[in-house]
Order: C-alpha cells, then sequence, then structure tokens
C-alpha cells in the first residue's frame, strides 16, 4: 500500500533519528501511548492545516487515515505540551537543518547568512503570568532568532529567547564559518564580536550606530548615483566605557547609500574588495529573512497557541519550523517548480491520498551524518 502525502512528508523524521531523539532527552518517560513520535506527527499537521483549537484538531485528526496510530485526545495533548521537554523538538529541528545544502552567492562567491529576530507577541491571560516579568517596550512573549540563507531560502540556525535578551548576545553563542558573509541590522553592533567574525576569516555587512566615534581615513571616487560615499575609517576608541578594550583596530569600509525621501544608510563591513553597490544590495537583502518570519506566521499554526505555557508556546513554534522544512525538502525532493506557498496548500488539500501525479514517487533515503549526532549547538530556552 502507498504511503499518504502525509506520511510522505514525514519521511525526513527516520526511526533512528527518533530513536536517538528519545534517548536523548527521555522524552517518552512516564508515557504509555502519547508518544514523542504521536506528538510531534500531531502538531505537524496543526500547523498544515491551521487547526485553531484542541477540539478541533481532536476531531480532524481522529477522522483521516493520514498514518498516525493512536487516538489523539485533547487532554492528553495538552499534557504533552505542557510536560514534554521542548528541547527534543528543537532537536530535531536541528537535524533537519543539516539535511540542508550549502551553496555559494554567485556574484559574490559566498555564503550569504542573514541574522535576525522577530517577536512572538504574547498577552492576557496564561500568559502574563510568565510572560511580563521579561517584557519589553516592544514585545510581551518570546523572540525567535534566525539565521537565514539566502540561496536555500531557509533558515540554518534557530533560537528562542525572552524579548529583553540581546540579538548581539544570541550572535555571540552560534558559531562562525569561514569564507561567509554574515548581514545584520544594528541590534548586532558588538565590535569585539566583528573582530571575532573577522579573526575566522568572515565578512561581515551591517549599519553603524550615530554615535559610533570613528576615524575617516580615505574616500574613494564614486560613479554610481545609489551611492554617496565609499571610505575607510579605524574605530577611535580603542578603551570603550565599563574598562572594556576594543580589539578591532582594523581599517572598516564606510559606505554611504542614497534612499528616496530617507537620510541615508551608513553601511560598515570589513568586505574591500566588492563593489560599493554589491555590498548595498546584500543589505537590501535583508529583506528576505522578514519575508520569512511573515511566511510562517501567515501560513503555519503561530496566529493562535494550543497552549498557554511557556513550553506550549515554544513547542509550537518548534514544530512550526518543523513543518517548514518538511515541505520545503518535499517541494526539492518532488521537484515541485511552484513556490512553497503552492506546494503547502497543494499538501494541505492532499494530505490522506495519493494523488496520480506523485503515485511514483520515491522520496530519497535520509541519512545524517554520525556527527551530527553528537552536535550540541547553543539555543537558547529561557
Amino acid at each position: 500500500m502507498k504511503d499518504t502525502v502525509f506520511q510522505q512528508l514525514l519521511k525526513p523524521l527516520t526511526k533512528e533519528l527518533m530513536k536517538e531523539c528519545v534517548l536523548r532527552f527521555q522524552s517518552d518517560y512516564d508515557c504509555e501511548k502519547f508518544l514523542t513520535w504521536h506528538h510531534l506527527q500531531t502538531m505537524i499537521y496543526a500547523h498544515l492545516n491551521e487547526i485553531k483549537s484542541l477540539s478541533v484538531l481532536e476531531v480532524a485528526i481522529n477522522s483521516q487515515k493520514i498514518g498516525i496510530n493512536c487516538e489523539v485526545k485533547r487532554s492528553t495533548l495538552s499534557d504533552a505540551n505542557q510536560r514534554r521537554p521542548v528541547e527534543c523538538f528543537f532537536w530535531i529541528l536541528e537535524q533537519l537543518m543539516s539535511l540542508l545544502p550549502r551553496k555559494l552567492r554567485n556574484n559574490v562567491n559566498k555564503v550569504v547568512r542573514i541574522l535576525d529576530s522577530s517577536p512572538i507577541q504574547l498577552k492576557g491571560r496564561g500568559y502574563d503570568e510568565w510572560a511580563k516579568e521579561f517584557a519589553t517596550n516592544r514585545c510581551q512573549g518570546l523572540k525567535l532568532h534566525v539565521e537565514y540563507d539566502l540561496q536555500i531560502e531557509s533558515p540554518t540556525k534557530v533560537a528562542i529567547s525572552h524579548p529583553n535578551y540581546n540579538d548581539s548576545s544570541m550572535g555571540k553563542k552560534w558559531l562562525i564559518i569561514p569564507n561567509t558573509i554574515y548581514v545584520f541590522d544594528k541590534g548586532y553592533c558588538d565590535f569585539n564580536w566583528w573582530w571575532n567574525i573577522h579573526q575566522k576569516q568572515s565578512f561581515f555587512v551591517t549599519r553603524l550606530k550615530k554615535n559610533s566615534a570613528i576615524l575617516m581615513q580615505t574616500n574613494q571616487e564614486v560613479t554610481k548615483e545609489t551611492i554617496l560615499e565609499d571610505g575607510t575609517f579605524k574605530l577611535k576608541n580603542k578603551k570603550p566605557r565599563g574598562g572594556k578594550t576594543n580589539l578591532y583596530q582594523e581599517s572598516l569600509r564606510r559606505i554611504s547609500v542614497y534612499r528616496e525621501a530617507k537620510t541615508p544608510l551608513i553601511l560598515v563591513t570589513n568586505l574591500h574588495e566588492l563593489p560599493a553597490e554589491t555590498i548595498a544590495e546584500l543589505y537590501k537583502a535583508r529583506w528576505e529573512v522578514e519575508l520569512f518570519f511573515k511566511w510562517i506566521k501567515q501560513n503555519l499554526k503561530l496566529k493562535k497557541f494550543l497552549g498557554k505555557s511557556a513550553n506550549a508556546v515554544k513547542i509550537q513554534l518548534t514544530t512550526a519550523l518543523i513543518a517548514y522544512l518538511l515541505v520545503q525538502l518535499f517541494k526539492n525532493n518532488s521537484m515541485d517548480e511552484r513556490r512553497l506557498q503552492l506546494v503547502l496548500v497543494w499538501v494541505r488539500y492532499n494530505l490522506h491520498g495519493i494523488p496520480r501525479k506523485f503515485k511514483n514517487y520515491s522520496p530519497p533515503i535520509y541519512q545524517f551524518p554520525k556527527q551530527s549526532f553528537l552536535i550540541n549547538r547553543e539555543g537558547v530556552h529561557l
């Protein structure tokens, strides 16, 4: 008997992967029926169908034969969202991200990764009890941190924190890959971290804060209308406040970019060879990660949460990203040329069937690198 579309979608979640997950996190401890595997399948189903409540989920998932060999009850799911450690799902997410291929951006011959974060607003009864303590003026709830790869259009690192956790502090926790360009905004302003990126033979493109003390060195002649200035400078303060030492003493590049009806955009980078307009294009590409955040919030189950505890919300966030990666892998393996949103729509309406188009669909055999099970990437769950 052929697998349903839902079962085909879940192929990357191999038995070996799930077994390792359960052993590592003891996520099936004191659980007789509703195992980690059942829990994950149920949450993915909820995301794909944008289900808004546990009662609707219970009726919907039990009325279709899509391969979940377990009756799902809302009370059981509620307890699992409250008690099962979110780290087990986060670990699965990390393993799936390791399946994504590394690609080079043609015009710079390097991997380009964007660092950004997005607030998840959580207010009201059930949320206020744990979220108010760490709220900021902009957000009460959680913050989703992402390292996003432009070429594969997907995150390669993810972490969840409270809103008052600084973006640059998260950036410092993540591994810097040589010959990679990291693009980020002013929230990641930390000169010593920039120096660490430079020391790892990697590159960055970001914005310079207005109050940064700099000493201009050279100015090049500009020929493009969009580029107002292109020069080199050094950071002026070797000993900033608080007894710190500024390690970045080499020359940096400062580029002023024209913006219609707005003040010029001041960019700073350690890329000295690329044209100024290419640097401006790299920073403009930050918009892609904003579109990613918008996509997952609009197309997956992130508008209303199935539980109000911190653990339940984190599980829903993490499984939403797992669902995103599974749809993307399905799209790649089926060689579907349509954009991801249309593939998601197709999957949503064919979960329990085997459409003629995919009767001969044969997904690859997913093999995770042996060392991937030993990797403990930095993710913050506060």
